[in-house]
């Protein structure tokens, strides 16, 4: 289902680490859009949910940028049903202390 490496990398203070990266080949589907409005503007912060078409679990998710638009990926050949949870909503902000 696509291409993804996995790694880790243990950073000390101060230090600055370059990497590059070779993927492999990738098989995954890439599903893109843009989300709008029922005026026609942009959604942007609109939540975009893939579920398996067939079981309705969750297979990935992502957020619209400032114009509407996503990218939902990489995904295996399957049916999904996509949902879209519109991102109007007032923010509220929590500050975390690490």
């Amino acid at each position: 289902m696509g291409s993804e490496l996995h790694f880790y990398i243990h950073m000390k203070p101060g230090e600055r680490v370059e990497t590059d990266l070779t993927l492999p080949p990738d098989s995954g589907a890439i599903l893109t859009g843009v989300v709008r409005r029922a005026d026609g503007r942009p959604a942007s912060d609109a939540v975009v949910l893939a579920l398996d078409g067939e079981t309705g679990e969750p297979r990935c998710h992502c957020v619209t940028n400032w114009d509407g638009r996503y990218v939902l990926g990489p995904l295996s050949p399957a049916l999904y049903e996509l949902i879209v949870h519109d991102g109007s909503a007032p923010v509220r902000t929590v500050d975390l202390t690490l």
